[in-house]
């Protein structure tokens, strides 16, 4: 039986195959040439690419390494490594990246207070993160600056995750200020001295206090929604042009097929990038476009 391939070591065109040692490569000559100047305004030059494609055809020549196929790997190596750190970035001291297990690292009680806060870091328990420091040498001031950052639904994920969190821990909160209040929890334990009169104020109180912290969180994750879903549709705008227009532009630059769709797909959705393509010339339109694709 043929061994599939892991979709990890795939690119987005099929024909070639990374594996880790590519990898460490390819990295390390996206970090030498950001370190010698060729990367101005965060965006790597066409000589970065022409010298990161060379240094890997006369590693491997063997492969069929081209431009395309630098760029489609290392966006994604970029989007994986932006899921993971978006997270971690949050974590306490207590953690940490293994470079032998490629791992993070930390107490079961460390994790778990984590895993609380934010519910995707449970994903990384057991999950190998391979290359993350020499990725955070390229793309962590990216993360930071908000550039690649979380998108409007990551955002509303994340928010609607720490909402369940945050009434989850509403009964601590009012028992904490009913006592404060002088007012006596309702137990069943038979040595209270609790009267049935105490026990029904509690109740009363403990209802107006969850009612006002509820309105309280739904007001902000309203607000939150309606901002994020406006971002959303300026970002997705649509041109008046038909798709069928837009995609006779695609095919003239001649990509291939799989980012031949991703580039459509993207163009349909965002009327802004795709004026500014079709405002680039002709004879550089391609590059352009994939440099813009290469960032998302």
């Amino acid at each position: 039986m043929v061994k599939k391939r892991s979709a990890s070591n795939m690119t987005q065109s099929a024909s070639l195959f990374w594996t880790e040692d590519m990898d460490h490569i390819l990295i390390n000559a996206f970090i030498h040439e950001q370190s010698i100047g060729n990367r101005p305004n965060g965006t790597f030059s066409t000589q970065a690419y022409d010298n990161i494609v060379k240094e890997l055809q006369e590693a491997f020549p063997e492969k069929s390494v081209d431009k395309d196929k630098v760029k489609n790997r290392i966006k994604y190596l970029k989007k994986g490594f932006g899921s993971c750190y978006d997270i971690f970035k949050n974590a306490t001291s207590g953690f940490s990246w293994s470079p032998h297990t490629k791992m993070w690292d930390a107490e079961p009680g460390a994790w778990a207070s984590f895993i609380q806060a934010y519910l995707q870091a449970k994903d990384w328990m057991n999950k190998p993160v391979p290359h993350y420091e020499s990725l955070k040498q390229l793309f962590g001031k990216d993360r930071a600056n908000g550039d690649g950052a979380e998108t409007p639904t990551e955002m509303r994920q994340r928010l609607s995750q720490q909402r369940c969190v945050a009434e989850g821990d509403i009964n601590a909160d009012i028992d904490r200020m009913a006592t404060q209040n002088g007012t006596t929890r309702e137990t069943d334990d038979e040595n209270t001295n609790s009267s049935p009169e105490a026990n029904k104020k509690y109740k009363t109180y403990k209802e107006e206090v969850q009612e006002k912290l509820l309105k309280g969180i739904e007001c902000v994750s309203d607000a939150i929604t309606k901002s994020t879903d406006a971002l959303v549709k300026a970002h997705t705008a649509k041109l008046s042009m038909p798709a069928k227009e837009i995609y006779q532009h695609v095919n003239e630059l001649g990509l291939d097929p799989m980012d031949k769709k991703i580039a459509y797909r993207f163009l349909t959705e965002n009327a802004n990038v795709l004026e500014m393509v079709l405002g680039y010339p002709f004879e550089e339109r391609k590059e352009f476009l994939m440099d813009i694709l290469s960032r998302y």
